[in-house]
């Protein structure tokens, strides 16, 4: 008897400490960026598109006073709060089982990872928008790995 109770907190604590923790993934994606609304977009102000790409990884301003800004980014998701509360519930319910399930779906959700640009005028309103990469999940991890080598950061 003294055993088995031994086993199951033994089992409850790697449990507990090795999940991976969907609920703060979920609470943490970021929005999902309106990729098709801003290729189709003119005109609209830098600091939007920044609310939506997350701040230029780097940014080129040229002569006539127009500025072209290159942004790494995730797609993002829709819907993460209510996932992250969810995932709380299940976590709760079955005793952090669930997250056997529930982390691996939260990385995949989080979207592709994109490269893109965005070209300005000399009041700062987008002329252009478009994706000129982009990696997908499958390759992310991979990549991201090669980056800290290389000791870029994103």
């Amino acid at each position: 008897m003294r055993d088995r109770l031994f086993f199951l907190l033994m089992l409850f604590g790697v449990l507990l400490f090795t999940q991976g923790c969907s609920v703060y993934t979920a609470f943490t994606h970021p929005p999902k960026a309106d990729i098709e609304g801003l290729e189709n977009m003119k005109g609209v102000n830098r600091y939007y598109v920044m609310s939506q790409c997350g701040a230029p990884l780097d940014s080129e301003k040229f002569k006539d006073g127009g500025r072209k800004d290159i942004y790494k980014f995730y797609e993002g998701s829709s819907w993460a709060k209510g996932r992250g509360v969810f995932h709380l519930i299940a976590d709760v319910l079955t005793l952090g089982l669930w997250e056997i399930i529930a982390w691996p779906s939260e990385l995949a959700a989080r979207g592709d990872k994109l490269t893109a640009e965005a070209e300005y005028d000399a009041d700062e309103k987008l002329t252009a928008f478009h994706v000129i990469g982009r990696r997908p999940k499958e390759l992310q991890r991979a990549h991201e790995i090669e980056e800290i080598k290389e000791g870029d950061e994103f």
